[in-house]
């Protein structure tokens, strides 16, 4: 829950960070420069939205998949009842 929390506080991030950029890159521009720039500028922002996407909808997946595979494995050690054999 705790990762599920920063990756939101990220992404809510990058979407401020897009939205405040969008009106003050030079898209429409002539120079060729510039508008590589933004297009470069706009799809590494994109893939940061993407991959903190990725990475709440991942956590959700894992959680609900399995609560014993979700665990850590301190407490899955303290679940068990017979000792382990080596």
């Amino acid at each position: 829950m705790r990762n599920d929390f920063r990756h939101i506080i990220y992404l809510i991030f990058a979407f401020l960070l897009v939205l405040y950029s969008l009106p003050r890159l030079p898209l429409l521009r002539s120079q060729t420069e510039a508008v590589l720039f933004s297009v470069i500028w706009l799809t590494f922002a994109l893939l940061i939205i993407g991959s903190q996407l990725y990475q709440i909808i991942d956590g959700w997946a894992k959680a609900e998949q399995s609560p014993l595979l979700a665990m850590t494995q301190d407490e899955q050690k303290v679940g068990r009842t017979q000792p382990d054999y080596e």
